[in-house]
């Protein structure tokens, strides 16, 4: 159906005029770093037309992310100067957001989404919702087409675990993704990386061609390329230590290099050539010495060259592009649409849904074989503790481990998104957080059900329910923190560290290894916060305060249910009172995470 939609690409974008220019004059970039200043970029100029393709080399640390991170508004705190220009006039972040594009190195993607899906996905967030869904997925086919997907079109993208499509197809994936919108600037970070000669080629070309056909402005970093890649491009940009030695054609670049006494040899690749002649050798300090003064030449000759030949080309009349752009869903589609791919992408990961069942069903048998049909005496008691503490730690420990641990990754991808200006961090987080509670519900009750009748638990149908209900809240308490955690440290080796020191302190304060009476009395605060003090609270008061009489053959014993309750400390607050905290703590999580998400997940903006 949708291949009978035809789209006109011009109106997809919501800034009319594409730009014919986008120009870069002394740029300058400096961070202090322990109270000392370094100088990142120096006086870098230059500027791409529509329809170029532009490189900027040089070996490692010369700068190369740094300029293109630059240009691209992307970076964080720093001495900014210079002009980057649009069309000659300076860039507004909104419209900025929506006119380039910017895809990153490293392909984060959703590995049990089809190609198809997860570019559908992208239009139906970025593209503007005056366009009809069955426009949107014209426009998906016809990327598809554009870079030579349609093969693979219906290919989950997979990764080291799920077989699915080739690397250089997950590169023009990523690439795809920022094309649903029609960009007029796309900016690549090492686009090749990773790839095979054959895939890099196609990918460059597949750009190239894009760039021509449409009047694209594009700029990337690529890292030496081969021969027949870098005839691809318009002019390359080379860069040493933040500061340009060249700007202009290959041609021009060997014939420069020439004449200060550096020719080309014979059957090289003049990328290769060029990055070792501009490359800080740091083999030992003469070698140094030289490569450094080699540099300072290469620099007093193109400053001089510059001054001699200025910029023969003026920008053309400058468009106006102070337009406000509404955001292209609303709310409540952005928090449906994202809810949707996390629960289609959560579904078809077998392993992980697997796996989590056959936890719940492990921890099931486990129980049944220790605690089955518990006995009315001190003994059965004891093991009733036991069974709820084991619940407890179990749904604690189950549910935030996981989150923390998968969840920064999924962060660098909404990062990526934020910073295209797909949608609010609110509808992201939340999504996530309502995509988790179907799994959870599922175990409770795979868990939770036959456990209660099995060990032999009170035998009364409202308090059966009102188990379900606690071990449910718990769930997905533990499962708010864990997104919280996750939301707040920058990686899941990080949160591994973080995460069981916050949950051994609320295991102690749990209200059963400690007594929380005889804690010191400026910590004895922990136990309010701790969601395990009021689950334990909550399960053993459904238990006990039905006032089950248990038989004394020894001392001391209790012997009814209330004693019990009392005896462990566990009567304030009632049943409901323990499980309304609980529930507020996890509201409490909820609204946190979503702020120390909103500022983690916040994409660096910067414009000059």
């Amino acid at each position: 159906m949708t291949e009978d939609v035809k789209v006109d690409i011009q109106d997809i974008s919501p800034i009319p005029n594409a730009p014919k220019c986008f120009s870069w004059k002394n740029v300058n970039l400096s961070v202090t770093v322990n109270k000392t200043k370094k100088q990142l970029l120096t006086n870098v100029s230059g500027e791409v037309r529509a329809g170029e393709m532009i490189a900027i080399m040089g070996g490692s640390g010369a700068g190369k992310s740094t300029l293109l991170n630059t240009l691209a508004g992307r970076i964080g705190p720093g001495e900014l100067s210079g002009d980057i220009l649009l069309d000659g006039k300076k860039r507004s972040p909104r419209n900025w957001t929506l006119q380039c594009a910017y895809v990153e190195q490293d392909d984060i993607l959703f590995k049990q989404l089809t190609v198809f899906e997860t570019l559908r996905y992208s239009a139906l967030l970025r593209l503007p919702r005056t366009m009809t869904i069955a426009e949107k997925e014209a426009r998906v086919n016809s990327v598809i087409s554009q870079l030579g997907l349609t093969g693979c079109k219906n290919t989950p993208i997979g990764d080291e675990l799920v077989r699915g499509i080739s690397g250089g197809e997950r590169k023009r994936v990523s690439i795809g993704i920022e094309l649903v919108t029609n960009p007029h600037i796309l900016f690549l970070d090492e686009p090749t990386s990773g790839l095979d000669a054959f895939n890099a080629f196609n990918t460059i070309q597949s750009i190239k061609e894009l760039a021509k056909k449409e009047n694209k402005l594009v700029l990337m970093t690529i890292h030496q390329p081969r021969t027949d890649i870098l005839e691809l491009f318009d002019k390359v940009l080379l860069l040493s230590v933040g500061k340009v030695m060249w700007f202009g054609s290959t041609t021009d670049a060997i014939t420069h290099f020439d004449g200060l006494g550096y020719k080309l040899p014979p059957k090289t690749n003049p990328s290769d050539y060029f990055i070792d002649i501009i490359t800080i050798d740091q083999r030992d300090e003469k070698l140094r010495e030289e490569s450094l003064k080699r540099i300072a030449l290469f620099q007093e000759a193109y400053e001089k060259l510059v001054v001699s030949n200025p910029n023969p080309s003026t920008p053309p009349e400058a468009v106006e592009t102070s337009t406000k752009v509404a955001w292209p869903s609303l709310w409540i589609n952005e928090f449906f649409i994202i809810l949707h791919r996390y629960i289609i992408n959560m579904t078809r990961d077998k392993a992980v849904v697997f796996a989590t069942l056959g936890q719940a069903c492990v921890n099931l048998l486990i129980v049944s074989i220790l605690y089955y049909n518990v006995t009315n005496d001190i003994a059965g008691i004891q093991n009733r503790i036991g069974v709820f503490f084991f619940l407890t730690l179990n749904m604690t420990f189950g549910n935030v481990m996981p989150t923390v641990n998968a969840f920064p990754e999924t962060k660098k991808l909404i990062k990526r998104e934020r910073a295209a200006g797909s949608y609010r961090a609110t509808s992201a987080y939340l999504a996530k957080v309502a995509s988790t509670v179907p799994l959870v519900f599922i175990v409770v009750i795979i868990l939770g059900t036959p456990l209660y009748w099995i060990v032999g638990l009170y035998n009364n149908v409202a308090n059966f329910f009102t188990f379900l209900l606690i071990l449910l809240i718990q769930a997905l308490v533990a499962n708010l923190l864990g997104l919280m955690i996750g939301s707040a440290v920058p990686s899941a080796t990080v949160g591994q560290i973080v995460t069981p020191l916050v949950l051994i302190v609320f295991v102690l304060f749990s209200g059963l290894l400690l007594n929380l009476d005889t804690a010191p009395v400026f910590l004895r605060w922990i136990q309010w916060i701790s969601f395990l003090t009021y689950t334990m609270k909550a399960f053993v008061q459904n238990e006990f305060n039905a006032n089950a009489v248990f038989s004394c053959t020894h001392q001391p014993c209790f012997p009814d249910g209330p004693s019990v309750v009392k005896s462990y400390g566990f009567g304030t607050p009632d049943l409901w009172g323990s499980i309304a905290v609980n529930a507020g703590l996890g509201v409490a999580f909820l609204i946190l995470g979503t702020i120390v998400f909103s500022y983690s997940s916040k994409p660096l903006m910067r414009l000059k």
